[in-house]
């Protein structure tokens, strides 16, 4: 009998560790998501030039997709000035041109802008 009663606790005993103990994987999950996240703020505090940077491109392709466009005749721009719809695209394509001669400034050495670099 003791035979016995030592195999029904040892299956027990595997069963309970075979079953995932909830709580501790949340711990799990916890420390391991606290861990990538000051991973994250370290790489961010670092690297904040290079997110500049990274959006400056990507404002310029943005422009200069939407100025083909407006050259093209393909997209065009008003505003309503309480007679009715004025077209604005003559406009709105020299604040782009100008947009991208500002973001080309920053994103050159050549630039007026001042980067001091580290």
């Amino acid at each position: 009998m003791t035979t016995r009663k030592r195999q029904s606790h040892d299956k027990a005993r595997s069963a309970r560790h075979a079953e995932p103990d909830l709580g501790q994987q949340a711990a799990e999950r916890e420390k391991k998501s606290n861990a990538q996240l000051g991973r994250m703020r370290a790489r961010s505090a670092s690297t904040a030039p290079g997110r500049f940077v990274a959006w400056c491109k990507q404002e310029q392709a943005s422009l200069h997709q939407q100025l083909e466009l407006m050259v093209a005749g393909k997209v065009l721009t008003g505003e309503n000035r309480g007679s009715g719809w004025v077209d604005t695209t003559d406009k709105s394509i020299e604040r782009a041109k100008t947009r991208l001669a500002e973001l080309e400034s920053l994103l050159t050495e050549k630039g007026a802008a001042t980067i001091s670099k580290p």
